[in-house]
């Protein structure tokens, strides 16, 4: 039976160190930066001006190839670019916010522990290696997840503000858009911390770690951005299908991640 003690205390010293790390920290508040506040403040202010359609890669194409009925009818051009790029065409970026936030602090994981030299107090600890994985997986997990959810509050409350009255009432957020965030963004978060961490226990150095970290993570965020958008034209039921395959494969991955976990292979290579 897994210790839930044990798994907080590891948690809680990691948070600590993770703290005082302020090169794993300050990236963390860039990436929710831009697609929070910067992107969809511009889209609202300018509309439809094709300097700004042109500039955001992927939104020109985007729009030309929107499906006819998904959004209100009578809207002007303008009213339709906003409400298609808020509603539909930022969703992917809110799933790879916790991506590449746990990708940042997943990677030193146990590489970390590693240029600390602490990993071997940590291996010969009671804990055992369902608890260890598990307890290095939610360090990122949950920090990602909270500040994703963060995010979006900040992106729904200015959206409303800004485009409100230009569409005339509060329209933000759909109800499969609240599937995704309160589902979807902890299940994928956890699926590529899950990878990561078995990544960083095999890695020598925090660049070696990272630079892996991004070619597993990457099609992660291919099959992110190829779904998400689409997975928002469904309704509430096909995304909490999606959502049960994927907490189907993240229970996969973790078993998988803890059965191939070798401490004796990790000190080794110390």
């Amino acid at each position: 039976m897994m210790n839930r003690q044990r798994v907080r205390a590891l948690i809680r010293k990691d948070w600590r160190e993770l703290s005082r790390n302020k090169q794993a920290t300050v990236p963390l508040l860039v990436l929710p930066l831009v697609f929070v506040i910067i992107i969809p403040t511009a889209i609202i202010l300018l509309g439809n001006n094709p300097a700004l359609l042109a500039t955001v890669n992927g939104l020109q194409a985007f729009i030309d190839n929107l499906p006819v009925g998904i959004t209100p009818d009578g809207y002007s051009t303008r009213q339709l670019i906003i409400y298609a790029v808020i509603v539909y065409f930022m969703a992917p970026f809110f799933l790879l916010i916790p991506v590449m936030v746990a990708s940042i602090m997943a990677s030193s994981s146990f590489v970390g522990e590693k240029e600390r030299r602490t990993i071997e107090g940590l291996l010969y600890t009671p804990l055992t290696d369902r608890e260890l994985v598990l307890g290095k997986v939610l360090v990122s997990v949950v920090p990602a997840v909270l500040l994703t959810w963060g995010s979006f509050l900040i992106y729904t409350l200015l959206v409303n503000v800004l485009g409100g009255p230009i569409l005339g009432g509060m329209f933000f957020p759909t109800w499969t858009w609240a599937v995704i965030i309160i589902v979807l963004v902890p299940l994928v978060s956890f699926l590529a911390t899950c990878l990561i961490v078995a990544v960083s226990g095999r890695s020598t150095s925090m660049q070696d770690a990272q630079g892996s970290a991004m070619l597993i993570v990457l099609p992660v965020i291919a099959l992110v951005v190829g779904q998400a958008t689409g997975l928002l034209l469904f309704d509430v039921s096909v995304a909490l299908i999606v959502a049960a395959a994927l907490l189907v494969v993240d229970v996969v991955v973790f078993v998988c991640v803890v059965g191939r976990f070798q401490r004796e292979r990790i000190v080794t290579r110390l």
